[in-house]
């Protein structure tokens, strides 16, 4: 019988919360700390931190995220979790700010003025991995149809690597499933949530989710975690799930094998 609750070592993580004191994700240090361990000892090697990035919800700047960033790598390498790797980004929501932004960013501008506040477009998107991939939210609570093709078209004329955060949360993706196929054609990539996957059947997202999956239109699948208790990991819970109904090869692929592949270019 096969031990579905072995701890797999080397999984990815390109979706999280972990960064303290930047938008709804871990309060402090401490919490910020006992998230990344909880993370190591469910196998997670990897964790990109994606800070929310949303005008008029989360609007940290970018040296205050850095500074805590920087902070939480610090502490890391005095411990006995110094082979995992951290990586800084954002969750960019699709809004009219990240469009300017990323218009600036094409172009190479120095800066560009949002709303009467500065903004340096090059410092602002922060691509991780060798594939210089980003997060692109999408609204949970209006169809976004057009918003989709527009901002995947403008990351990729950025030279970057579109991720669709969260797709089985967007009203348009629930709807119609199959609006994926267009969307990656387009370019981009799908990543869906563990909590998603191993929710109860009848919800929204979690139906969507594993037909996401059921269909091979998920390209990764990660945490999205934001604390220890409300919105913990769940990685080992949710590749012992992927496992046991689809098979040790796409648990490893949405898991571990796309992640590392877009990080590190393997």
């Amino acid at each position: 019988m096969i031990d579905f609750h072995k701890t797999v070592i080397g999984l990815a993580d390109l979706h999280s919360h972990i960064v303290p004191y930047v938008d709804d994700g871990t309060s402090d240090y401490e919490e910020a700390r006992g998230l990344i361990a909880e993370q190591y000892s469910q196998g997670v090697r990897t964790i990109v931190t994606t800070a929310h990035f949303r005008n008029g919800m989360f609007d940290t700047p970018i040296s205050k995220v850095k500074r805590h960033f920087d902070e939480l790598q610090e502490w890391l390498q005095t411990t006995e979790m110094s082979d995992i790797k951290l990586y800084l980004s954002r969750e960019y929501h699709c809004d009219k700010r990240l469009s300017i932004l990323l218009d600036g960013y094409v172009s190479g501008q120095e800066e560009i003025v949002y709303e009467d506040i500065s903004y340096i477009p090059g410092e602002e998107i922060l691509p991780f991995g060798q594939k210089k991939c980003i997060l692109l939210e999408f609204s949970s609570d209006r169809m976004q149809d057009s918003e989709f093709e527009i901002f995947i078209q403008k990351a990729s004329q950025a030279g970057l690597t579109p991720i669709i955060a969260h797709a089985e949360r967007c009203p348009a993706v629930q709807d119609r499933p199959t609006i994926v196929y267009k969307l990656r054609d387009q370019g981009a990539l799908v990543q869906v949530n563990c909590e998603s996957l191993i929710a109860r059947a009848g919800t929204r997202a979690g139906d969507t989710a594993k037909a996401l999956v059921d269909n091979k239109l998920a390209d990764v699948v990660s945490s999205d975690c934001h604390d220890l208790k409300r919105r913990p990991p769940n990685i080992k819970k949710c590749y012992a799930f992927l496992r046991k109904k689809y098979g040790v090869t796409t648990a490893d692929r949405l898991l571990r094998d796309n992640a590392n592949s877009l990080i590190y270019g393997e």
